[in-house]
């Protein structure tokens, strides 16, 4: 076993993979399926940082997102562009719930992957 801390670029990774708990797999015994909060110690700021300098990175995550949001429009939370800017919101019913815009793909990344990870 890995000892704790996880590295931070990790922890990206793996969150962007979602892959976070087969990486807590290599850290402890009996990883929580579902809530890896207590694991997470990157902040908007740093994932931001690191969506910037891996662009393609932040634009492959937005399109795999996109590609799922394709299939189904309903109770999800989505990842859209309109124009220059970036979306992130919850759908309820197909209507967007409190939409936050980014002028940056990095920022909405950031934001839709935090949110999925309950860090916000």
């Amino acid at each position: 076993m890995k000892t704790f801390p996880i590295p931070e670029t990790d922890q990206i990774r793996a969150m962007l993979n979602n892959s976070f708990y087969e990486l807590l797999k290599e850290y402890t015994e009996h990883p929580p399926k579902y809530d890896f909060k207590k694991f997470i110690t990157i902040n908007r700021q740093k994932l931001v940082e690191f969506l910037t300098a891996n662009p393609l990175e932040a634009k492959t995550y937005f399109q795999n997102q996109n590609k799922i949001v394709s299939i189904a429009n309903h109770d999800i939370f989505k990842i859209w562009q309109e124009g220059r800017n970036y979306y992130v919101a919850w759908m309820d019913h197909g209507n967007p719930r409190n939409p936050r815009q980014f002028d940056m793909l990095a920022e909405a990344v950031a934001e839709f992957v935090l949110v999925n990870y309950g860090m916000y």
